[in-house]
C-alpha cells in the first residue's frame, strides 16, 4: 500500500451497531454545519449505494431545509475523470466498463492463453491491489512478478487503453492519483464539509478519495462488522483504524444504543459479537421480549411459503404500516420474483430494483444477445467515437468474439500510435465494397459499415421512437424483440426526481448508470422487495427474511467439502454472518423468518437448494429441506425470550 491516507484539520468518527443512528447523527451534523453558517454548496455527503443516497438528501432536506448534495464516491471519481484533465491522465475515455462490455474485455484477455480458471484468479488479484492502492502515485507497478503476471496485467492494461474503458475497482484508484498529480483539480473538487456513511462499505481508494475531497472537516460513519460488498469491490474495513491513525487528533463518538425491534436488536448483538469480536455491546437489547417482535413461519412447500410471506405483508399493511416501510430480504432471484407474483396476485403493490447486471448474453446468438445488442447500438448513437461500444458491436455474432482479429488491431494502434475508431474507419475504407467475406477483419468491416448505417439513420430522434428505430434497424422481431425493448427501456427509465431527457446521450448514461448496480424506482406506496445488498440505507418497520432455506442462504457450496475446503467454508460464514447482520438489525418494528420443509426434486435441482433426503409422495420425488442453519443465530434464546 504505497499511498497513505490523507489527514484532515478536523476529523469525527461515529461508530456504532447497525440499528443505533450513526446516520442521524450525520444528519444532524449537516444541520449543525449549516446552522454555524456553512452554505450547502460547502458540504458533500457520500452514501454507500445510490439508493442509499438518495433516502439520504432527502432526509438531508427535510432536516436542513436545503438542498445538499449526496451521492457516491463512484459519482464522483467518473465525473473527475470525464474532465478534460481527467482524461489526458488517464489516458481514457471516463467511461466504466458495463458487464455487457465486460464479456469482450474478457474474451480479448484469454488471448493470453492462461486457462479460464487461473485467469479468473490473477485478474481478482489485480482488481483487490487496485483498490488497495499497492500503486504509488506515480502509477508504478513494480508490485508485479516478472514474466506471466506482469504480461497478463499488461495485456489488461492494453486493452482498456485500446478501448478507453475503466474497470469499476481501478476507478477510485486512477481519481486517487490524479487528484495527488493535479493540485488545481484537487482544489476544484474539494469541499469544506465532508460527510461519509457506511464508510466500512467502500473499497480503501474510495475511502481516499473522500478524504482528500474534505478541506476542513469529514465526518465519517461506520460499523467494523458490517464490511458487505453491496456497490464498491473489496470493502476496506482495516479503513477505519486507518482513518483515526492518519487524523490523530480525531474525536469518536461510540453509538451503542439500538433503536430496533426488540428481537433485531437480540440477533443484532449475537451476529456482532460473532461478526466483530471485541467490538462495543449494544445496549438497549433487553428492554422488551425478543419474541414479542419475531415471526418464525414454517411452511410445508415453496407455495405455501411465498403465499406465507404475502400475509406476513398484508397483516403488516393492516396494522398501519406504510408500504415502503415494509421490506422483503430474498435469498434468490427466483425467490423475488415469486414474491412479487404473490403480492401482486393480493393487489399489493410492490417494488424491486431495476436488475442492471444484464449479462451479455450468448454474444454468438444474435437473437439471445438482443438486449444487449440494443445496448451498444444506443451507446455508438450517443457517441459515435465510444470505442468500448464499438469493440462489443463488432464482436457480436463471432464465436470468439473476434478477439484475434482484435489483438491484431491492438498490435496496429500500438505501432502506428492510432486508436480503435481510427483504425476502423481506415480498414473500412481501404476493404472493397464486398469487404473481405470470411476472415475476421473482414467481419469486423462488415460490422463496423453496418453500425455507421445504423446510427446514421438514427439521428435526431429521441426516447421511444429512438429505441424502437434502433430495435427495427437491428432486426429484431417477436417476443425476443420485446424483451430486449422493456429491458432497455426499464435501464434508461429515468430515476426518482430526476429530470427527463430523451436524447441518446441521457438514455445511455442512464442505462450505463444502471448496468453499474440494480436500484430502486419508485418506491411510493409499494412494499419493496430486493436482496441484502439493497436495504443498505433503509431502516424498515417490518423485515421478513423469504426463501430463509440452507440452499438460498448459505449457498449450497457451503455443504459440499469437494467444492469448500474448511478455510473456504470458515470465510464464506464469515461474510454470510455480516451480511445477515447488516440487515437482520433494522426493523425497528417487527423481523419476520420465513421457510420451506420440502419441494419437488427437480425444482430443488434447479435452485441449487440443499437437499437433506428425498422421498416419493404419490409418485413424486420430493426434496426434503432444511430452515437456514443461521436461523439459531436470530431465534431469541431462553433469556431473551422472558
Amino acid at each position: 500500500m504505497a499511498i497513505e491516507l490523507t489527514p484532515t484539520p478536523e476529523a469525527v468518527l461515529v461508530e456504532g451497531a447497525v440499528g443505533c443512528g450513526k446516520t442521524t447523527r450525520l444528519v444532524e451534523r449537516a444541520a449543525a454545519l449549516l446552522e454555524g453558517g456553512a452554505a450547502p454548496s460547502d458540504l458533500l455527503v457520500l452514501a454507500a449505494t445510490p439508493d442509499a443516497a438518495r433516502m439520504l438528501a432527502a432526509r438531508l432536506e427535510a432536516a436542513c431545509g436545503a438542498a445538499v448534495e449526496a451521492t457516491c464516491v463512484r459519482e464522483v471519481a467518473l465525473g473527475l475523470l470525464a474532465t478534460e484533465g481527467g482524461r489526458a491522465f488517464s489516458d481514457r475515455a471516463g467511461r466504466l466498463v458495463t458487464p455487457v462490455e465486460m464479456g469482450f474485455i474478457m474474451e480479448d484477455m484469454k488471448t493470453c492463453g492462461l486457462k479460464n480458471r487461473r485467469l479468473k484468479e490473477m485478474l481478482k488479484f489485480f482488481y483487490r491491489s487496485w483498490t488497495e492502492l499497492v500503486e504509488d502515485a506515480d502509477g508504478n507497478a513494480d508490485w508485479l512478478l516478472a514474466g506471466e503476471e506482469a504480461d497478463v496485467h499488461g495485456l489488461l492494461k492494453g486493452i482498456l487503453d485500446f478501448t478507453g474503458g475503466i474497470l469499476e475497482p481501478e476507478l477510485s484508484a486512477l481519481a486517487v492519483r490524479y487528484l495527488l498529480a493535479d493540485g488545481e483539480a484537487l482544489a476544484g473538487a474539494q469541499r469544506a464539509h465532508v460527510l461519509v456513511d457506511d464508510y466500512q462499505m467502500l473499497s480503501r481508494a474510495s475511502q481516499h478519495v473522500a478524504n482528500l475531497l474534505a478541506r476542513d472537516s469529514i465526518a465519517v460513519a461506520a460499523d467494523p462488522a458490517a464490511v458487505v460488498e453491496v456497490f464498491d469491490s473489496y470493502p476496506y474495513g482495516e479503513g477505519v483504524g486507518e482513518f483515526t491513525q492518519a487524523n490523530a487528533d480525531c474525536e469518536r463518538i461510540v453509538l451503542t444504543e439500538s433503536h430496533a425491534c426488540g428481537a433485531a436488536a437480540h440477533a443484532a448483538s449475537r451476529l456482532r459479537e460473532d461478526a466483530a469480536p471485541g467490538a462495543p455491546e449494544i445496549t438497549g437489547v433487553g428492554d422488551a421480549p425478543a419474541t414479542d417482535s419475531l415471526t418464525a413461519r414454517e411452511s410445508a412447500d415453496p407455495a405455501a411459503e411465498v403465499a406465507a410471506v404475502a400475509e406476513a405483508v398484508e397483516a403488516a399493511l393492516g396494522a398501519g404500516c406504510a408500504p415502503e416501510d415494509v421490506y422483503v430480504l430474498t435469498f434468490h432471484p427466483a425467490w423475488m420474483r415469486q414474491v412479487l407474483r404473490a403480492l401482486a396476485a393480493r393487489d399489493i403493490a410492490a417494488a424491486a430494483p431495476v436488475e442492471g447486471r444484464l449479462s451479455v448474453g450468448d454474444y454468438r446468438d444474435l437473437d439471445r444477445c438482443a438486449p444487449a445488442r440494443l445496448l451498444a447500438a444506443l451507446d455508438l448513437a450517443a457517441d459515435p467515437a465510444n470505442a468500448l461500444a464499438w469493440r462489443s458491436w463488432c464482436g457480436f455474432g463471432d464465436y470468439l468474439a473476434n478477439s484475434a482479429a482484435f489483438a491484431d488491431m491492438r498490435a496496429g494502434a500500438a505501432a502506428e500510435g492510432a486508436g480503435l475508431v481510427a483504425l476502423l474507419e481506415e480498414a473500412s475504407a481501404a476493404a472493397p465494397a464486398e469487404g473481405f467475406p470470411n476472415t475476421g477483419i473482414g467481419r469486423i468491416v462488415d460490422a463496423y459499415r453496418a453500425g455507421r448505417e445504423l446510427v446514421a439513420s438514427v439521428q435526431g430522434l429521441e426516447g421511444d421512437g429512438l429505441l424502437d428505430a434502433l430495435a427495427a434497424g437491428l432486426g429484431l422481431e417477436g417476443d425476443g424483440a420485446a424483451r430486449a425493448r422493456a429491458l432497455v427501456g426499464a435501464l434508461t427509465a429515468p430515476a426518482p426526481g430526476e429530470e427527463g431527457g430523451t436524447d441518446a446521450a441521457t438514455l445511455s448514461r442512464r442505462a450505463r448508470r444502471a448496468l453499474g448496480g440494480a436500484a430502486f424506482g419508485d418506491t411510493a406506496g409499494r412494499v419493496l422487495v430486493g436482496a441484502p445488498e439493497h436495504l443498505v440505507g433503509r431502516s424498515p418497520a417490518v423485515l421478513v427474511l423469504a426463501g430463509f432455506v440452507n440452499g438460498f442462504f448459505p449457498s449450497r457450496d457451503y455443504f459440499d467439502a469437494t467444492v469448500m475446503t474448511p478455510d473456504k467454508q470458515k470465510l464464506a460464514r464469515a461474510t454470510d454472518i455480516r451480511r445477515l447482520y447488516a440487515a437482520a438489525g433494522k426493523p425497528t418494528e417487527r423481523l419476520v423468518a420465513s421457510w420451506f420443509t420440502s419441494i419437488d426434486l427437480v425444482g430443488a435441482e434447479q435452485l441449487k437448494l440443499e437437499i437433506g433426503r428425498v422421498r416419493l409422495r404419490r409418485g413424486e420425488r420430493i426434496a426434503t429441506t432444511s430452515p437456514s442453519i443461521y436461523l439459531k443465530e436470530i431465534e431469541p434464546t431462553e433469556d431473551q425470550s422472558a
